[in-house]
């Protein structure tokens, strides 16, 4: 687990105890912004029994320019990834509503790629989700005790596995940096990777700065170093430079031998970074498939270990209203990692031709009502008693999904509907009111390994894949259509019990 800080900030002294301001220090007020609600109350209650002055929360981009706006902390620990508005794009909104705050960058991701892209939007540094709470508290301090305010520095003891807040952003040990490039390949891919990593220069002509091995092998020799890369790979290059104003894309292209690629953009602060994988092959779906499953599981982990951190906090007692929350929060993502383990192992039995469904007689409507009871900002409409034949286990596992994604992928209200279906069905929708689906993603929603591009959401990409083949596995069926006011609504249908 690693932190990084890329600015100059005052190192701690070394100690164990956790860190807390003195007497005559003044107070540090910090916003937290995270998609994630049980996170982001870890954050506010460690915040809090440390010293500091929590004083206000958001759960995206938007609403934190609002909260920051309104409150002018002193610190905003701010997510990278959210829907609606990322922390990226936030960042210069921040940075004009409350100029004298001090903006930490949280991210799951690869540390040093999104280190500089959250410092090149204006971050004052960068933590990685997973890092130990200590750690976060002490850069939250030291960021804190470096405010313009005309105070007396904050007092820090550091916890037993914080890092110093000096950190900088450098080339990891053995890093190669190619010459008058500035590109670090340490932060963009192994010399040995299995596909292609590039580095193009933005510019509706795209030159290229770097690539690895492997893409060197897709593109030939015929692009040197600093070339136009349209002199070489001219489909590619075009595909590049339509997409390059996007902060990430993911596409398909077809080279001049007719070899067909998975090409994924991002952009970063040397250029853009280009992944090139072949998407007929196994190996290429299984290497994303693991990326995408290793991204999703980080967060739940994160969650519970830093409930346990908290339970934990120097030897010093939880009320028991707030070790019931804690336990709360373990139960929960310990169910969230249950579904992706569940996705998982489905998608696999139904590789290998093993998946079993038990159909017998459910009262789907009472099921429904019983697994959704503790979802407060789930409503529930049932309208319809009738049976349906098809397996309770499943239908939770379906009824997990199309939930989950309404909230990852759409917005509040979201709504269950159980009603009569039209042809002797038992019909279950899930209905949300968010930006709903982008048209030319609909034929491939329910696709295996399947994202909507540009959504900073995070997922497998196999939930709905999943629903569909279980809805069929049950003689039923999966649809989707948008909702006419804005939104997506996910039908399942289950055959009635005759």
């Amino acid at each position: 687990m690693r932190t990084i800080e890329p600015t100059a900030l005052a190192a701690a002294p070394d100690a164990t105890a956790p860190p807390t301001a003195t007497a005559t220090a003044p107070v540090v007020r910090v916003v937290v912004v995270d998609d994630t609600p049980d996170l982001r109350h870890l954050l506010r209650l460690m915040l809090t029994r440390a010293g500091f002055d929590v004083v206000g929360e958001a759960a995206d981009g938007a609403a934190a320019v609002e909260v920051v706006g309104r409150t002018q902390p002193d610190v905003v620990l701010l997510d990278v990834a959210m829907p609606r508005m990322d922390g990226i794009e936030a960042l210069p909104q921040l940075r004009r509503t409350a100029p004298g705050a001090k903006v930490i960058a949280m991210s799951a991701f690869g540390a040093a790629h999104m280190a500089n892209r959250a410092v090149a939007a204006g971050a004052d540094g960068y933590v990685e989700k997973g890092t130990s709470l200590h750690s976060i508290l002490d850069h939250v301090a030291a960021v804190g005790a470096a405010t313009d305010r005309p105070a007396q520095p904050l007092t820090v003891t550091p916890g037993p596995s914080a890092q110093p807040a000096t950190t900088p952003v450098r080339p990891a040990p053995g890093a190669r940096t190619p010459s008058g490039t500035g590109v670090d390949l340490a932060t963009l891919a192994l010399e040995h990777a299995p596909y292609g990593v590039l580095v193009v220069s933005d510019e509706p002509a795209p030159r290229l700065v770097t690539a690895n091995p492997a893409a060197r092998r897709l593109l030939g020799a015929a692009v040197p170093v600093g070339g136009l890369l349209g002199l070489g790979a001219p489909a590619l290059a075009d595909k590049i430079a339509a997409h390059r104003h996007e902060d990430r894309t993911e596409v398909r292209v077809v080279l001049d031998g007719g070899e067909v690629l998975h090409l994924t953009l991002r952009r970063t602060e040397q250029g853009i970074l280009v992944y090139l994988d072949h998407t007929g092959e196994e190996l290429g779906m299984l290497r994303r498939a693991i990326a995408a499953a290793a991204h999703e599981l980080r967060g739940p982990i994160t969650a519970i270990d830093s409930a346990v951190d908290v339970l934990h906090w120097n030897d010093e007692p939880v009320t028991e209203p707030e070790r019931d929350r804690l336990l709360r929060t373990v139960v929960r993502q310990v169910q969230h990692l249950d579904r992706i383990t569940s996705d998982l192992y489905t998608a696999t039995q139904i590789h290998l031709g093993t998946l079993h469904v038990d159909p017998r007689p459910v009262a789907v409507g009472a099921l429904v009502a019983e697994v959704l009871a503790d979802l407060d900002d789930v409503a529930v409409e049932v309208s319809t008693d009738r049976v349906a034949l098809a397996d309770p286990l499943r239908v939770e596992q379906i009824l997990g999904n199309l939930v989950s994604n309404a909230f990852k992928y759409g917005a509040a209200p979201v709504t269950v509907v159980v009603r009569d279906g039209a042809h002797g069905t038992v019909d279950v929708e899930v209905v949300d009111r968010g930006p709903g689906i982008a048209p030319e993603f609909e034929p491939r929603l329910f696709h295996e390994f399947t994202r909507q591009r540009g959504s900073v959401a995070r997922g497998t990409g196999l939930g709905l894949f999943v629903v569909r083949t279980l809805a069929e596995a049950q003689g039923g069926t999966a649809s989707h259509r948008r909702h006419p006011e804005g939104g997506a609504v996910f039908t399942v249908q289950l055959p009635a019990a005759r």
